[in-house]
């Protein structure tokens, strides 16, 4: 992984391929991945023990759930 800050002095990870997880306070998790020239984000709700992945499309903007397109 690689870290550097954006041009808005942002942080800014680069190589991302083992993963970054943010957690509230409450126990909700997030996951974010890079794969290919795309990114997935595994969604965990408190409580919740189970992989809900989700892929963002980067040429369509479009997120779906491993297979399914996000439901409008």
């Amino acid at each position: 992984m690689k870290i550097d800050n954006d041009e808005n002095n942002g942080l800014r990870l680069k190589e991302v391929y083992t993963g970054v997880t943010f957690e509230t306070d409450e126990g909700n998790q997030m996951s974010v991945c890079m794969r290919d020239d795309t990114l997935e984000i595994n969604i965990m709700p408190e409580g919740v023990n189970t992989s809900n992945w989700w892929r963002v499309n980067m040429q369509t903007g479009v997120i779906e759930q491993m297979g399914r397109p996000l439901e409008q």
